[in-house]
């Protein structure tokens, strides 16, 4: 059984869509995938919200950062003048009420919105899989100003309790990378990526954490890599959550963690076209390239940018202990483990791999 379902209340418009399998819903405010679970598993990793209190000063007259959310315009805060002008943070798109397009398909969604500040308007596809707890996402972006601008767009799906804990695993096929606090520095500050110790409660991480409540880390996605793809797996609910894209979409992942009292309160699982997380005048004057990868996009006056990416959800086997590589192929995804005994494998319907070839 397919369903599709428009819930409105005071601050919230909901649309839902499950299969047999899974529920999958977004807020039209702001635009956000704010629960993505399993039918017989009702744990939602993408429970994170904040209220309006927690929000950004130039970001409380619209919707509260929640779920997976968009950043597209810019991420990060803006410019003293675009604060002024009345941007917010991450981008005006996160902040704006979206309209959903009828499509008559109940395993098919459609919405979009445009940000007249950004001078930019989106279309978002959204196609969920018929059978698997699978759904993917095409996002058009229009530059509806007469001229060209620098450009951001970031994915900011973001984990929260119940599903995160101090026991989170997350993998990726990630590389080079930097801390954000490091950014004016980053030649003599670069770190690597191993998937073999990010369990968050790792010693050589918390150690690094003690006294910062908040961290952004970003990597380059593997050079040698057709796609970049980020997992997280909480021991606790038996969930495992990824994501996948083309790498020619987003070179960049970023770890958002924030911390308090030593516990991971929230946890962003963030992949980009942008490397630095200030504001463009801080970027051109920092790095434009990094490790031999842009670091900010640019999109011209009236042209037209679409990227994807595919999302899913797992119960793995008892004893499962990460990911060491993602596969697609034969119409399958298949999510390999380092013994291979708990690798998992979900298959894609012809729906789904077809709006991925095209």
């Amino acid at each position: 059984m397919h369903q599709l379902n428009t819930e409105k209340s005071h601050q919230h418009v909901l649309v839902s869509t499950q299969n047999e399998r899974c529920s999958l819903t977004l807020d039209l405010n702001g635009g956000a995938i704010t629960d993505f679970h399993l039918i017989p598993n009702k744990v939602n990793p993408l429970s994170f919200a904040f209220t309006k209190d927690q929000m950004p000063e130039n970001n409380k007259a619209g919707a509260a950062y929640q779920g997976h959310f968009l950043c597209l315009g810019r991420w990060g805060e803006p410019s003293a003048g675009e604060m002024k002008a009345g941007l917010p943070n991450h981008g005006e798109i996160a902040n704006i009420p979206w309209n959903e397009i009828e499509t008559h398909q109940d395993t098919i969604l459609h919405m979009q919105t445009n940000a007249l500040l950004e001078g930019l308007s989106i279309q978002r596809k959204i196609v969920l899989d018929q059978h698997e707890a699978i759904f993917i996402v095409k996002e058009k972006v229009v530059n509806i100003n007469p001229l060209g601008r620098l450009f951001s767009m970031v994915q900011h799906p973001t984990l929260a309790a119940p599903f995160l804990d101090n026991q989170i695993i997350v993998n990726s096929n990630a590389s080079i990378g930097f801390d954000q606090q490091d950014y004016q520095d980053i030649a003599n500050h670069t770190i690597q990526w191993h998937n073999d110790s990010i369990a968050w409660n790792n010693s050589t991480r918390t150690n690094h954490f003690t006294e910062r409540t908040d961290i952004v880390r970003s990597f380059q996605v593997d050079a040698n890599s057709s796609y970049g793809w980020i997992t997280a797996y909480s021991p606790s609910s038996n969930i495992l959550i990824g994501y996948i894209w083309p790498r020619a979409d987003y070179p960049w992942v970023h770890i958002w963690e924030n911390v308090k009292d030593d516990n991971l309160i929230y946890m962003g699982l963030e992949f980009g076209d942008t490397a630095i997380h200030q504001p463009f005048s801080e970027i051109i004057k920092t790095a434009v390239n990094l490790f031999g990868e842009s670091t900010v996009g640019f999109i011209d006056a009236g042209e037209t940018i679409e990227k994807k990416y595919i999302s899913f959800i797992a119960e793995p086997e008892l004893e499962f202990n990460g990911i060491t590589d993602v596969v697609i192929e034969n119409g399958k995804i298949n999510l390999l483990t380092p013994d291979n005994n708990s690798s998992i494998t979900l298959s894609i319907d012809s729906t789904l791999l077809y709006e991925l070839s095209t």
